[in-house]
């Protein structure tokens, strides 16, 4: 069971990209953009390449989540919102992701924006890998819960998580 309410959805011209192979890549026309608003300082990306990208995809992980989590509402028929405008998307149009971040090392607002793949295969293979984590997560944390030994049970290395609430309440019994 997951989840969560979206700060904003965006209709947005799609990424154009002038060398792509087909027209799914193309993207002539608009997509869905989910906007995640952050209180807290935007990541400093002042470490390597790799190090930058593992911090920008560990930021993104929640909006990943919700872009799942939409597609499969818009799947399922259950995708609604109180202005009714949700009705005429198609799953085909989740693409972008941006974190909005209102105060930065500098004391400026900043934006950190992802694109989930240029082509629709390519944004499903990003969402179907949220999926396997979570159903990772759920799976660990029902055999953990299973064991009904609470000297079992570790963090989780996901500061947001509700299991670091849940450890001081864990009563063995």
């Amino acid at each position: 069971f997951v989840r969560g309410i979206v700060d904003r959805l965006d209709y947005v011209a799609a990424p154009h990209y002038p060398h792509a192979e087909n027209d799914d890549e193309k993207s002539k026309g608009g997509c869905i953009r989910i906007v995640d608003y952050k209180t807290g300082k935007a990541p400093h990306f002042k470490y390597s390449p790799a190090t930058n990208q593992r911090i920008a995809e560990e930021n993104m992980w929640q909006l990943k989540i919700y872009a799942l989590l939409l597609r499969e509402m818009i799947y399922n028929g259950k995708a609604y919102s109180k202005s009714g405008h949700l009705q005429n998307i198609s799953e085909r149009d989740i693409r972008l992701l941006r974190l909005m971040y209102l105060t930065s090392i500098d004391g400026e607002a900043r934006f950190l924006d992802m694109d989930l793949g240029k082509s629709h295969d390519e944004r499903n293979i990003v969402l179907q890998e949220i999926h396997q984590d979570l159903s990772s997560i759920w799976k660990s944390i029902k055999e953990l819960v299973d064991t009904q030994d609470p000297s079992n049970f570790i963090h989780c290395n996901r500061e947001w998580c509700i299991c670091h609430k849940l450890r001081p309440k864990f009563v063995p019994g």
